[in-house]
C-alpha cells in the first residue's frame, strides 16, 4: 500500500509532464502525413481547446466564472488537458518540420521548439498561466498556419508565409484584447499579456528571414547518386556500380569511380501534399580542395507535383565534372534546403569489366 501511495503521489506531482509526454507520443504514433484531413482536424481542435482554456483561466482569475458540478470536476484537470494539447501540437511540428530539411539546417529552429517545450514545464511559467503561455500559443498557431495554408492552396512562398504570419498576429491580437478587457486596467493588461506573443512572432519572422524555418509542407524522402536513371512505366530503373563486399549495404554510388563517357545521375523523391505544385532546384557543388568552400557548378530547376505517397520522383545528370568531393542539395527558390547527398568522384584507371546492379523506385 505504501508503494502504491508513493506511485500515486508521484503521478499526481508530475501529472502535467506525464500528459505533455502523452500528447507528444500520441501524435508521434498516430500522425499520417502533413496533408491528412484527420491530423489537421486534430490539430485544429487542440488549438481551439487551448484557446478556450486560456480564456476560462482568465475568467476564473478575475472572479467572473466559477465552475460547478461536473464542469468543476473536469476543470480540476485543466492543466493536464492543456499539456496534452501542447504535447500533441509540438510533436506534430517537430516531426513535420524535421522531415522538411536536414537537422544541421534546422537546428536553430528545432532548438527553439525544444526550449519552448522546457519553458512550458517550468514552475515559474506554469504559475503565470496565460501570461507567458500565450507566447507558446502564438508559436503553435503560426507553426500550424505556416503549413495549413500551403496545403489548402497548393502553393508556398514568401507571400504565403506573410499571410500565415499576419493571420496569426490578428488572431493573437483578438485573444489578447479579449483577455485584457476582463481585467480592471485593460491597457496595462494588454501590455502584460501581449509582450510574449509579440516576441515569439518577431522571432519566427527573423527565423524565416534567415531561412532557418524548414520549407514545409515539402519534404525530401530519398536522394542518391547513380550511373543511369530510366523511366520504365510507373517506376524508375536506377543503375549503380556493384560495391565491394565490405560495403554490401550501399545501394547507390557514394564513391563514383568515373571512366570516360560516364554520367553522374542524381535521383530524388520529394513529398508534397495533394494538389500541391512547386519548383525546387538541384544545386551541384564542388568542394575547393584548397579550403572548405563549396563552389557552385549548376543549379537545375525541378518542378514538383504533390499527392504521391512515396513522393514525386525527379532526376538530373552531369557530364562535365572533375574528381573531388561533391554534393547535390535540393533547395527552394529562396534558398531553403530540403536535403541532399554528398559523394566523391575519382578516376577509375581499371579496364576490367564492371558489374552493375539495379533497383526500382
Amino acid at each position: 500500500m505504501d508503494k502504491l501511495k508513493w506511485v500515486r503521489d508521484l503521478m499526481k506531482r508530475y501529472s502535467q509532464v506525464v500528459f505533455f509526454v502523452g500528447g507528444f507520443f500520441f501524435d508521434a504514433f498516430t500522425l499520417i502525413r502533413i496533408d491528412s484531413i484527420i491530423d489537421l482536424i486534430y490539430q485544429s481542435l487542440y488549438l481551439l481547446g487551448i484557446t478556450l482554456i486560456i480564456i476560462l483561466q482568465t475568467y476564473l482569475q478575475t472572479g467572473r466564472w466559477h465552475p460547478k458540478g461536473w464542469v468543476a470536476r473536469l476543470w480540476s484537470h485543466e492543466s493536464e488537458i492543456i499539456h496534452f494539447f501542447y504535447g500533441g501540437l509540438l510533436s506534430a511540428y517537430v516531426i513535420f518540420y524535421f522531415k522538411s530539411t536536414s537537422f544541421s539546417r534546422s537546428v536553430i529552429f528545432l532548438v527553439f521548439v525544444f526550449v519552448l517545450c522546457l519553458a512550458n514545464e517550468m514552475p515559474q511559467i506554469r504559475r503565470m498561466k496565460s501570461l507567458l503561455r500565450i507566447g507558446l500559443y502564438a508559436f503553435c498557431l503560426i507553426s500550424y498556419l505556416n503549413y495549413l495554408i500551403p496545403v489548402l492552396i497548393g502553393r508556398m512562398g514568401d507571400w504565403v508565409f506573410t499571410l500565415a504570419w499576419v493571420l496569426s498576429a490578428g488572431l493573437i491580437y483578438l485573444l489578447v484584447k479579449k483577455l485584457a478587457n476582463l481585467h480592471l486596467e485593460p491597457k496595462k493588461a494588454r501590455v502584460r499579456l501581449g509582450w510574449s506573443p509579440v516576441l515569439v512572432l518577431v522571432l519566427v519572422a527573423l527565423f524565416y528571414f534567415f531561412r532557418w524555418i524548414p520549407p514545409v509542407p515539402l519534404s525530401m524522402q530519398y536522394a542518391g547518386i547513380f550511373r543511369n536513371v530510366e523511366p520504365r512505366g510507373n517506376h524508375y530503373r536506377l543503375t549503380y556500380l556493384k560495391p565491394p563486399w565490405t560495403r554490401f549495404w550501399q545501394k547507390s554510388d557514394h564513391l563514383f569511380l568515373a571512366r570516360e563517357g560516364d554520367r553522374v545521375y542524381f535521383f530524388t523523391r520529394i513529398f508534397g501534399p495533394s494538389r500541391f505544385q512547386h519548383q525546387v532546384f538541384l544545386r551541384w557543388e564542388l568542394q575547393d580542395p584548397r579550403g572548405h568552400r563549396w563552389i557552385r557548378s549548376d543549379r537545375i530547376p525541378l518542378p514538383v507535383k504533390g499527392g504521391r505517397g512515396k513522393g514525386y520522383r525527379g532526376y538530373a545528370y552531369k557530364e562535365n565534372y572533375q574528381p573531388g568531393d561533391w554534393r547535390v542539395e535540393v533547395e527552394t527558390g529562396d534558398g531553403r534546403v530540403l536535403g541532399g547527398v554528398a559523394f566523391r568522384i575519382e578516376k577509375d584507371p581499371s579496364v576490367e569489366e564492371r558489374i552493375f546492379l539495379e533497383r526500382r523506385m
